[in-house]
């Protein structure tokens, strides 16, 4: 089903149930796409990625600078790397530039996303969401009603495929506000068709008012999903006898999933507990149930690994970020976009027979430097692994310091707070600050973006 959204007089309040319908057509042929060939995939890349830069180079100023010479029509995946990398800096300095959408500069949709419910749209059938910040600039994305309907049909295809149980009720801790996906997800849950029942409860919410309207809930919750952050104090608070909820499902996003959210999980319900990545950028992957890592969504994006300097990494070895381009997305255009995340993307066969690349693991989310005075600059990345490597911490807030930084961590209450302090010192000395100072603390839970995200970092002062 395709919507025109310059045609009709429909309110927002009718094209909510539009959309779902357009959902519920697409979910069948997104689904059937999970059972391509390589080849079959690697065509219909080639397919959109053609469309895709002849689109943008002719209703994108920004695109046409930036693609004149190229031979697009005959373009392919293999030729990418001679493209020019885009950062999110870059793009919201030219959003109005490189939208392909005539008036919607980046004046009104930002205005349209702190404005919005989950029931409202922008010039007539458009979405907008922003990134929550936790890396520095936060992004805006548009999507028009086709794209925003195939970003929520990547969830939904992989219902009864990565292993959850038949007819499960689940309870999604993620946000929710309008402003970010999961919060205008919500408006979809009449969207069926073999999906999950949800119930949506904001995962910033207070413990407390968690674990009543978690016990409280009909139907009864089964299955969990939610910021790892949550899903941790969710499990201590069943060790703890005040849930009573028994999941037989419990899967994460978001955030970094360290070794102590696994732990929790297995110790408060006896589960293995499953992970799926996503991004702002339109795009998600998922778990089969069956082989390793999460499934790319191959027919729809080009995810890209590379190092630090932007050379392409062979698959299966760690990568330092990677490059997305979003094949079906023709509003807003992004190709090779530099995404923070560290991962090992692999392209090996999986047991489970889907042809899809899978993303192996990811090491770290966090982007951007801790700016010392004297030129010294510390990736927030090395801070964030060697925390999460810490045994016994969970999550931390770090704040710098003219002299280094403040560091508080959440633990399971034992941690070698000497080792960490001086392993954390010797980090910042070996990237040019000066004497460096650390001081660490402990604290219950961390503090949150409006997202309702963990925030790792305070903003640079």
């Amino acid at each position: 089903m395709h919507f025109d959204a310059d045609a009709g007089s429909a309110s927002d309040r009718e094209r909510v149930p539009l959309q779902q319908m357009a959902l519920r057509d697409a979910y069948l042929p997104g689904a059937a796409r999970l059972a391509w060939s390589a080849d079959r995939l690697a065509a219909e890349r080639q397919r959109r990625l053609r469309e895709l830069l002849t689109r943008a180079a002719e209703r994108s100023p920004y695109w046409r600078q930036r693609l004149t010479g190229r031979d697009l029509p005959s373009f392919t995946e293999a030729d990418l790397p001679s493209l020019p990398i885009l950062t999110r800096d870059e793009m919201m300095e030219n959003f109005d530039r490189l939208i392909t959408v005539p008036g919607l500069t980046r004046a009104r949709v930002s205005q349209y996303v702190e404005q919005a419910g989950a029931d409202r749209y922008l010039a007539g059938g458009y979405r907008a969401i922003k990134t929550s910040g936790a890396n520095g600039v936060e992004a805006l994305h548009l999507y028009g009603w086709d794209a925003f309907v195939t970003f929520v049909m990547q969830g939904s295809r992989w219902t009864g495929r990565r292993g959850e149980p038949r007819g499960v009720v689940f309870a999604e801790l993620f946000s929710s506000s309008p402003m970010h996906e999961s919060g205008i997800f919500e408006a979809f849950t009449a969207f069926q068709s073999g999906a999950p029942r949800t119930h949506w409860l904001s995962g910033g919410s207070p413990l407390p008012e968690l674990v009543a309207a978690l016990n409280d809930a009909e139907p009864r919750v089964d299955g969990l999903q939610g910021w790892p952050s949550t899903i941790r104090l969710l499990a201590l608070e069943a060790m703890a006898g005040r849930l009573e909820i028994t999941p037989s499902w419990v899967s994460v996003a978001g955030e970094v999933c360290s070794p102590l959210v696994n732990e929790a999980v297995r110790a408060a319900w006896g589960l293995e507990l499953s992970e799926f990545w996503g991004c702002s950028e339109g795009t998600y992957a998922f778990p089969c149930g069956v082989g390793e890592g999460m499934h790319i969504a191959d027919d729809l994006v080009i995810l890209e690994p590379v190092d630090a300097q932007g050379k392409v990494v062979p698959y299966a070895q760690p990568a330092d970020r990677v490059l997305l381009t979003n094949l079906f997305n023709l509003d807003q255009p992004l190709i090779r976009y530099d995404l923070a995340d560290a991962m090992t993307i692999i392209d090996a066969p999986c047991p489970c027979g889907c042809a899809h690349r899978r993303i192996a693991e990811i090491r770290a989310r966090a982007d951007g430097v801790l700016d010392y005075s004297g030129g010294a600059l510390v990736p927030r990345r090395e801070i964030e692994t060697m925390l999460l490597a810490c045994p016994g911490v969970a999550e931390f807030f770090v704040q710098q310091t003219d002299a280094g930084a403040d560091v508080s961590v959440v633990t399971h209450g034992s941690y070698d707070a000497e080792a960490l302090r001086t392993n954390l010192v010797a980090l910042l000395a070996r990237r040019g600050v000066t004497a460096p100072q650390v001081r660490l603390q402990e604290i219950d839970t961390p503090p949150r973006l409006w997202s309702d995200k963990a925030q790792q970092f305070a903003p640079t002062p």
